[in-house]
This record gives structure tokens, C-alpha cells and sequence, in this order.
């Protein structure tokens, strides 16, 4: 399974880019605003969602960890497929999203096309408990939680053994790999 791929944004078309790592081209398929940030020619790392079915083979595209937990997170829920997860994540960064969960924002998840009514109050029902703030948690620890808890670790679990990474230690992918460390060793 591949995790991420770093390469050359070789062309980006509607939908999905082309990128080429060592002269192979990955056909990824990413959100609009993560496939308007793409410029032809420039080197990308990008945190992938390797989507295999009976009849095709998909590969997702997420620019944070936080963005590729939360495509996982929606996909997990029954009547959200891939292509509906990403353009939920089209309306707004995942913070936006989380935000409208929370609050149960019926409005902003109906306004995604092909979700209606019913998937949106089931979003909301299914993943509201999993999206618990911790008080004075910041953003990039939410990101570490979230990413922790998509790989199917308990959130207190994975707030436990974000406690013990250095706070000296800024980088997202950095903080991660290190709790992951913290919760090898239990």
C-alpha cells in the first residue's frame, strides 16, 4: 500500500494530477483547492489514500495528515465514497469541516453535490463523537490526534503518547512519528 509520494506535478488536470516519481507517472486524485495549489514542474509530497475496489485501483491525494484522516474518517461512513469525501473536502479546509460536524451544520455538508439530507445527519451522528476537542489543544495537535486515530488508535491513547513527543518538535509529520514511537513502546 502506498503511504505518500514525492515527485515532479507533471500536468494537473480536472479532478486529479499527474505526478512523476522517477519517471513514474501516479494519476492522483486530489481536492480543488489542493489541485489549484499545484503548478506544473514543482516538486509535491503529498500524504496518499491508496483505494483499491474489485474493478479499479484509486490513489487520493491529501497535502497534511489531517486531510488524509479526515477523507478516511468520511469514507468509513456507509453511502460516502471517495469522490464525495473529497469534495467535502473541496467546501473548506478540514478544520472547517470538523467545525461544521461539530455544530451539526446540516447546511454546509447538503451543500456538497450528492450529499443530501440523510447523509449529511448521519455524518454528523457517526463522527461528531470522534471529533472531541480537548481544551487548550491546538490545531496542530488535532492534526496528530486525528492522524493517530485513523491509523485506529483510541483518542486517548493517542493524546497520551502525543503528551510525551518534545514540544521543542514543530513539524506535523515529525510529531506524529514520534507518538508513534511512544505507542510501539506500550
Amino acid at each position: 500500500m502506498i503511504g505518500s509520494l514525492k515527485g515532479i506535478v507533471s500536468e494537473v488536470l480536472p479532478g486529479f494530477m499527474l505526478l512523476d516519481v522517477d519517471g513514474v507517472g501516479y494519476r492522483v486524485h486530489a481536492s480543488v483547492p489542493t489541485l489549484a495549489s499545484c503548478v506544473s514542474g514543482e516538486e509535491r509530497r503529498l500524504y496518499i489514500h491508496d483505494h483499491v475496489r474489485e474493478d479499479s485501483r484509486d490513489l487520493y491525494g491529501f497535502p497534511t495528515a489531517a486531510d488524509l484522516a479526515m477523507f478516511e474518517r468520511l469514507i468509513s461512513i456507509s453511502g460516502i465514497g471517495p469522490k464525495a469525501a473529497l469534495t467535502l473536502l473541496s467546501v473548506g479546509s478540514v478544520e472547517i469541516i470538523r467545525r461544521a460536524i461539530m455544530a451539526g451544520d446540516i447546511a454546509l455538508l447538503t451543500s456538497v453535490p450528492g450529499v443530501g439530507t440523510k447523509t449529511a445527519q448521519k455524518i454528523v451522528l457517526e463522527m461528531k463523537g470522534q471529533l472531541v476537542d480537548e481544551p487548550g489543544e491546538s490545531m496542530e495537535d488535532r492534526d496528530v490526534v486525528e492522524a493517530l486515530m485513523s491509523l485506529g488508535y483510541a483518542s486517548a491513547q493517542a493524546r497520551a503518547a502525543l503528551k510525551q513527543v518534545d514540544v521543542t518538535v514543530t513539524d506535523t509529520s515529525e510529531r506524529i512519528r514520534l507518538a508513534l514511537k511512544n505507542l510501539s513502546k506500550r
